[in-house]
């Protein structure tokens, strides 16, 4: 069991990668964990932005832009733990509380699956909001990463941050697209309900 604060919307992935996969009777070859991440300095729902982080040059899929994440290991207590531990990893964020899952949406596949560079290996991913501590800074792992940014959902439509003179943000697949869009319309939901 994970010490994370989470809501009860997530609690299904309170469980190791061995225990969802033998709970779902699924055989993938290893869970991956992404967090969505929104900027606290923006207090407007409608004003707000997401991190994104650039993959670093020598890496596979070199300078495309994705949400801060990775494989679910068998050091990770749970699954929660593992989208936590990797935020932290890659980012130098921690989280606080882990909010709810967030799928490809409407009209999306019910579980994210992907393979590896080589088509050899499939991967299942889940991507979770979560709030982190206040005031921290946000510190690259250089062999991973090499730039990051906080993009609004019209800077993700248009595939660029900071107007005509501003930085290209490739994403590095179409269902990251479609995740970060159903993170900015859970968040739009939100701020109808206040």
């Amino acid at each position: 069991m994970s010490q994370l604060a989470f809501g009860r919307n997530v609690a299904d992935f309170n469980v190791s990668e061995k225990e969802w996969l033998a709970i779902h009777n699924k055989h993938f070859d290893g869970l991956h964990a992404s967090a969505i991440v929104f900027d606290s300095s923006v207090h407007a729902f409608s004003s707000a932005r997401i991190l994104l982080v650039q993959r670093a040059a020598r890496d596979s899929m070199p300078h495309k832009w994705e949400l801060p994440g990775g494989a679910v290991d068998g050091d990770d207590v749970t699954i929660l733990d593992g989208c936590a531990r990797e935020l932290r990893e890659e980012t130098g964020l921690t989280t606080i509380r882990i909010l709810r899952r967030v799928t490809e949406g409407a009209g999306g596949e019910a579980l994210t699956v992907f393979t590896n560079s080589s088509g050899k290996r499939i991967f299942c991913k889940f991507v979770f909001e979560v709030n982190v501590a206040d005031g921290a800074e946000i510190v690259l792992d250089p062999d991973e990463h090499q730039d990051w940014v906080w993009a609004s959902e019209e800077e993700v439509v248009e595939g660029r941050v900071g107007g005509e003179d501003g930085k290209f943000i490739p994403l590095t697949a179409p269902h990251v697209r479609r995740i970060i869009m159903e993170a900015f319309k859970l968040r739009k939901e939100d701020e109808a309900q206040i």
